[in-house]
């Protein structure tokens, strides 16, 4: 019996050798060419991304949820990037991130900018009064229902699936059934049409994230905000990035999200993995 469970363990770890061994440089991750992001005993792996991203929006949970369980075995930090500069939506988000870093609050300034851009911003532009469904319910679900009547009949016309029941209760939920966080965040939205365009509208946002805002256009001119912007650019491009979300490993190596989610958790795995040995 022993031996039977010596040999499946063996099998076990052979096994995941094998897989391990399928993660090839230029085709899983890229080595940056920079130098080692620290040199204590825990692994530092950076995120790289945008709160206007989609993507990123989408990875968040699954990324919240591998910290978690990865524990204290590694240093996990982020860097806010913008690749336009066209206007000021991408450059005010970043700010926004280092202003949540500043005052303490990262987890609700985080949570309140996803939402606004990924679960108001797409819809919020679709209402013409949100003061008037807000305190009427029978108004709020009627014009969902115009709206999802519509929507099902735009999608018949283009030929594509169209789910009611899935959409409705999305609305629903996200719009009649909020509370004064959403219907605030509603209200930003619809008035910025689902961007950030200027600082009135970053700094209502992040009131609603619980940020005191007294101080905000001294903290958005501040020398530290400034420099933080700087160092954000410089760590991009020397990383190379040129997409979000990215993860990186000790600055080492580059690691995007071209083959999926779970495969690029299993890829820094793997790199944590390499540069855990390379210490011993």
């Amino acid at each position: 019996m022993y031996k039977k469970i010596v040999v499946a363990a063996f099998s076990i770890v052979l096994s995941s050798l094998v897989v391990a061994a399928e993660f090839k440089a230029g085709e899983d991750y890229i080595i940056t060419g920079a130098g080692t992001a620290n040199s204590g005993n825990k692994v530092t792996v950076t995120e790289y991304f945008g709160y206007w991203c989609p993507h990123c929006n989408n990875f968040e949970p699954q990324l919240e949820k591998w910290i978690e369980d990865k524990g204290t075995d590694i240093s996990f930090d982020r860097v806010p990037i913008a690749f336009s500069t066209r206007g000021k939506n991408q450059t005010l988000a970043q700010m926004a991130y280092y202003v949540g870093k500043q005052v303490k609050k990262q987890h609700s300034v985080d949570s309140a900018m996803f939402d606004f851009y990924h679960k108001y911003g797409r819809i919020a532009p679709s209402f013409k009064d949100l003061d008037k469904i807000k305190n009427d319910p029978q108004a709020c679900t009627a014009e969902i229902n115009n709206l999802v009547d519509r929507a099902e009949q735009q999608s018949a016309d283009a030929n594509r699936s169209f789910d009611v029941a899935r959409v409705t209760d999305f609305l629903m939920s996200t719009v009649c059934d909020t509370d004064d966080r959403g219907w605030a965040l509603l209200k930003l939205a619809k008035s910025a049409r689902g961007s950030i365009r200027d600082e009135d509208t970053l700094k209502g946002i992040l009131a609603v994230a619980g940020v005191d805002t007294n101080k905000f256009e001294k903290r958005l001119a501040s020398f530290s905000m400034t420099s933080a912007l700087k160092n954000a650019s410089k760590k991009a491009d020397a990383m190379g990035i040129n997409s979000v979300p990215t993860l990186v490993v000790n600055d080492k190596y580059r690691v995007n999200a071209g083959k999926g989610f779970d495969h690029m958790l299993a890829v820094v795995e793997y790199l944590i993995a390499k540069e855990q040995e390379s210490k011993n």
